[in-house]
């Protein structure tokens, strides 16, 4: 069995180091960007337990891996600009065990390279063709000289190329994207350890929230956001010093220290901005000959107020990898048999985690109040909706045909 993995990223990685050694299987890996090339890429993320309860039952060394490269991430924490607080919620109460905090970086050395003799990098796919016997063919360019090649006989393709999907526009179409009305900047600060930031900490002027961390480098990630009209662009004046300090500084009373100190810092990185809108995109598994998989944000990019792009990036390649090793070479095994479960094992899951996540972006609305809609993350019902998403993953960790 030939299968294809198109894009290194996050479920790519999990998918390719679950499958590899797998008799019977041959795997191969396409990726755009050239080794190393996102050696200092994406500030910090926070990884979320349930990620980490997929990986010990399926992929315990990399479970190990992230942990040895991270710190742990333990409470959920908010207050107000002032300094008035607002909630906390530890992890420990909700879950298993605690998150990790870690570079994107990182990341992506963990799943890369114990992989990176299977991957094909500076190469784009360009096209993918599923043909009348079944079987698939990619077409891919090398970005060093533009020269293109045909890698055919694919039993099976698994799209893993994010949130732009190159190959679910090219077979199902591009995604229908649903905005929330909210802008999202992020940077990485250098107090070189001066400040009191440590775990995940918030601070709200009215929608207006600020999320920092510390990362295990020393540097605090932080990403802040404000509202705008839902499918509006964020517009220029909005990426000033002068509106940064009035969206989140009161102009009378107290702030507090660490929170002016988050903004000022951010002015005077101003040229170093991510800047992105929050959104989220229909779900959609496999084309419709079932020879094509999709899998993490090609598959159901959701609002990232929960911090679960990655993390279900995670479990949707654990749950692969648990579903491959228990169909493959079973009586009756088919592709668009094995693609169609993984759809039926997923779909219910995603749907709580996108809908979890697009409800827990209240606070950062236009209009909304923070004190009243982060009045509901104390309550049991929310609680109880973070431990099933902690806790209640939908598919088996473990498997007889594990390695």
């Amino acid at each position: 069995m030939r299968v294809a993995l198109v894009g290194a990223g996050v479920a790519g990685g999990v998918i390719a180091r679950g499958l590899r050694g797998t008799p019977g299987v041959e795997l191969v890996m396409v990726e755009r960007v050239a080794p190393g090339d996102h050696a200092s890429a994406g500030n910090g993320l926070n990884i979320g337990p349930n990620a980490l309860l997929a990986l010990e039952g399926l992929l315990p060394e990399m479970a190990v891996e992230l942990r040895a490269a991270s710190l742990p991430w333990t409470r959920w924490r908010a207050a107000l600009i002032d300094g008035s607080p607002l909630h906390e919620i530890p992890l420990a109460e909700v879950a298993h065990g605690p998150g990790v905090r870690i570079r994107w970086s990182e990341l992506y050395r963990i799943v890369r390279e114990p992989v990176a003799d299977l991957t094909r990098y500076g190469q784009r796919c360009i096209d993918v063709t599923v043909e009348p016997g079944g079987k698939a063919r990619i077409a891919v360019a090398r970005d060093a000289d533009g020269a293109r090649e045909a890698i055919g006989d694919i039993d099976l393709v698994i799209a893993c190329d994010g949130r732009y999907s190159g190959v679910r526009e090219l077979l199902s179409g591009a995604p229908s994207v649903r905005h929330l009305g909210v802008a999202n900047f992020r940077l990485l600060i250098d107090d070189h350890g001066a400040g009191a930031i440590d775990d995940l900490d918030q601070w709200y002027h009215g929608p207006n929230r600020l999320l920092a961390f510390r990362l295990a480098d020393g540097r605090i990630y932080l990403t802040g956001n404000f509202p705008i009209v839902p499918g509006s662009e964020i517009a220029e004046a909005q990426k000033t010093a002068a509106f940064l300090r009035a969206a989140y500084l009161p102009a009378t009373g107290p702030t507090d220290p660490t929170g002016a100190f988050l903004i000022e810092a951010t002015c005077r990185q101003l040229d170093t901005l991510h800047w992105s809108r929050l959104q989220e995109s229909d779900t959609r598994f496999h084309d419709d000959s079932g020879r094509v998989l999709f899998v993490g944000d090609s598959a159901h990019a959701m609002a990232p107020t929960l911090g679960q792009g990655a993390t279900q990036a995670i479990e949707d390649g654990c749950a692969f990898v648990g579903l491959f090793r228990e169909r493959h070479g079973s009586a009756g095994f088919t592709v668009a048999g094995l693609t169609a479960a993984f759809d039926r094992l997923r779909r219910p899951r995603i749907a709580f985690v996108k809908q979890f996540s697009w409800d827990s972006s209240a606070s950062l609305l236009m209009g909304s109040d923070p004190v009243a809609t982060n009045s509901v993350k104390t309550t049991p019902l929310y609680r109880a909706q973070l431990q099933q998403l902690y806790c209640e993953l939908g598919f088996p960790t473990t498997s007889h045909r594990a390695a």
